[in-house]
């Protein structure tokens, strides 16, 4: 059966009508689906979605220090301002830092630091006239005395700048006015068996030609030490050690006085003794002359000074105070590489002598 003209036409526009509408439902469905990747985020790509956008754009937005040009300048600025600060800061640290010793034989170590112990003894203060007892070996006792032993090879350029170190703060203690040193004790550090790469690995900075620089490595010695000083003594002690070109932190600080040296305790005491035995005789002479009243005490004994009780207590003839106290040495490797770069030529001299610039910051 054939279709009429009209019939065909219907057909046609049929078919034109569902080819429209399937294009439709595909670009719907196309749209739809672009739509959920711009929403959800694509994962293949790595694009962000809106939502996260958004919270991207509302932490920026609600930050302290929003990230404009002006404000990832003004950090720039302020990270290069720290930068120079620092180095700065560091120069001026390291300024009293020693070169590393010469290399010497343990025996001559030990002839140099008997010679060293020997002068320090002989520092003026209050123990016959010296800073310290004649057998005292400023913490040293482990290779001097009747059983000291000769220093290892390899231990000997630790004990050089403990014995640096050490001297330099009897100097320090001999010309603050300490009446005695009685203890000196060197810290050993702490090994650390598993130390930071984290912090090795961390960023290096590079020098004109791309290669790394490598970072200075700083030390930090600690002693403990235990004197015998007035307070006059002690301020200005602490005034040399904090004024010092070495960077030295005190730190621990703990003060006694001996009791038996304590002039308030003696006087009180002797003034207790003394008022005991007045009462005393008065009592027997109450008991020898009975019946006899005792004159009362006129108004001008009573306020004259030779009957008021009284204790004066001179600081500079009382006993000095036991101090004891964390010293920390810190070297930060500046003097160190400086040797390396010149190839051990500013070593420290086997002697013992400090560099010229602490001389003259002495």
């Amino acid at each position: 059966m054939s279709l009429s003209k009209q019939q065909m036409v219907g057909v046609g526009c049929g078919c034109a009508f569902l080819a429209v509408a399937g294009f439709l439902g595909y670009m719907l469905f196309d749209a739809a689906s672009a739509r959920s990747k711009v929403e959800t985020g694509d994962e293949e790509s790595g694009d962000p979605g809106l939502e996260e956008a958004k919270a991207a754009f509302v932490q920026y937005n609600q930050a302290p220090v929003f990230p404009s040009d002006g404000s990832i300048k003004s950090v720039e600025s302020n990270k290069n301002q720290y930068v120079a600060w620092r180095n700065a800061a560091l120069e001026l640290a390291a300024k009293g830092d020693c070169p590393p010793p010469a290399a010497e034989e343990p025996s001559v170590f030990k002839q140099r630091l008997q010679a060293e112990v020997r002068r320090m003894g002989l520092l003026p203060g209050g123990v016959n006239g010296h800073i310290a007892a004649p057998d005292f070996l400023f913490g040293f006792e482990q290779y001097l005395g009747e059983n000291g032993i000769l220093p290892p090879s390899a231990a000997v350029p630790r004990l050089s700048e403990q014995l640096s170190a050490i001297v330099r703060v009897v100097d320090i203690f001999a010309t603050s006015g300490v009446f005695e040193v009685k203890s000196v004790q060197r810290i050993e550090p702490k090994e650390e068996a598993d130390k930071d790469d984290e912090a090795k690995k961390a960023s290096k900075p590079k020098g004109k030609g791309g290669s790394v620089v490598k970072p200075l490595e700083w030390t930090c010695l600690e002693y403990k030490f235990t004197i015998a000083a007035r307070p006059a003594a002690l301020v200005q002690m602490a005034n040399r050690i904090s004024s010092d070109v070495r960077f030295m932190v005190a730190k621990n600080f703990s003060f006694r006085r001996p009791e038996a040296a304590d002039m308030i305790l003696i006087n009180m005491s002797a003034k207790e003794s003394e008022e005991s035995k007045a009462t005393s005789s008065s009592s027997s002479r109450g008991r020898r002359r009975r019946g006899v009243i005792a004159e009362r005490p006129t108004l001008g004994d009573e306020a004259s000074p030779q009957k008021r009780s009284r204790l004066v207590v001179d600081p500079e003839l009382d006993a000095p105070f036991d101090v004891e106290f964390t010293l920390a040495v810190y070297d930060f490797g500046f003097a160190s590489a400086k040797a390396g770069e010149d190839g051990g030529k500013n070593a420290a001299p086997s002697d013992g002598a400090a560099p010229k610039e602490e001389k003259e910051a002495k």
